[in-house]
Parts: C-alpha cells; sequence; structure tokens
C-alpha cells in the first residue's frame, strides 16, 4: 500500500481548513495552521510532500512572504506549493507560479478540482524521486 501524503495547509479561515481535510481524507493527512509565522519551523518538525497555502493571510507573514522564506530555505525549496487563493482575475495563476508555486486553485473551488491538482503535484513530486 502506498503511503499517505502529508500535507500542511495554511489558512486561516476554520471551516475552510475541515472542508479541504474531508475532500482530501482519502489520500493525505493533513496538518493545518492559521498563520504563516512559524512555517519554516512547522517543515522542519515533519516530512511534508505538499504545502497548500492561503495567499491571503492576516498576520505579519501572508501567503506571499511564505513562498520567498520557504523558496529561500535549503531544506524546503523542492517541497511543491499549491497556493489556494480568492484572486481569481486574468493573470493571477501565473503571478504565483512566478513567485515559486508548483499550482494554483481558486476559491471556491470543487472537491474534484481540488483532489486533481493534489494528485497532479503528488505525482510529479514522486516521478522526479524515483
Amino acid at each position: 500500500m502506498e503511503p499517505r501524503a502529508k500535507i500542511l495547509y495554511i489558512e486561516d479561515n476554520l471551516d475552510t481548513q475541515e472542508l479541504v481535510k474531508i475532500f482530501l481524507r482519502q489520500i493525505a493527512d493533513i496538518d493545518c495552521s492559521i498563520h504563516a509565522e512559524n512555517i519554516l519551523q512547522l517543515l522542519s518538525e515533519k516530512d511534508y510532500d505538499l504545502i497548500l497555502l492561503d495567499i491571503n493571510l492576516p498576520g505579519k507573514i501572508d501567503g506571499a512572504d511564505a513562498i520567498k522564506l520557504i523558496r529561500r530555505d535549503e531544506r524546503f525549496k523542492n517541497i511543491p506549493i499549491i497556493a489556494v487563493t480568492a484572486y481569481a482575475m486574468i493573470g493571477d495563476r501565473e503571478k504565483f507560479l512566478g513567485m515559486g508555486c508548483n499550482e494554483y486553485i481558486s476559491k471556491p473551488f470543487f472537491k474534484e478540482e481540488l483532489i486533481n491538482k493534489v494528485k497532479l503535484i503528488l505525482n510529479q513530486k514522486h516521478q522526479k524521486e524515483s
């Protein structure tokens, strides 16, 4: 049996956290945080396969800042990141990919859309590691 993926989800909306946990419960174990201030500490505590990252986070470090921190750290720079955001204008996807995200999904999203994007990124990650 394939080991379950480990995902870190940074999202300040607790309802959205729970919804994503329900959507992905068949394929992944998900740890959540409501802010990104301690993102590097969280990443150092567990070997995550993927990061789901809300871009519009309250506090000192928003999603864009978190991406920069992750990509500058040698330990974590290759962990795939999916931007999860309400930004859905033309060009937003390209903007987030240019910032260092591997994929992008806009809120609100459908269950199958999220599952497909997560599976796609996890499959790409496993192919690179093989």
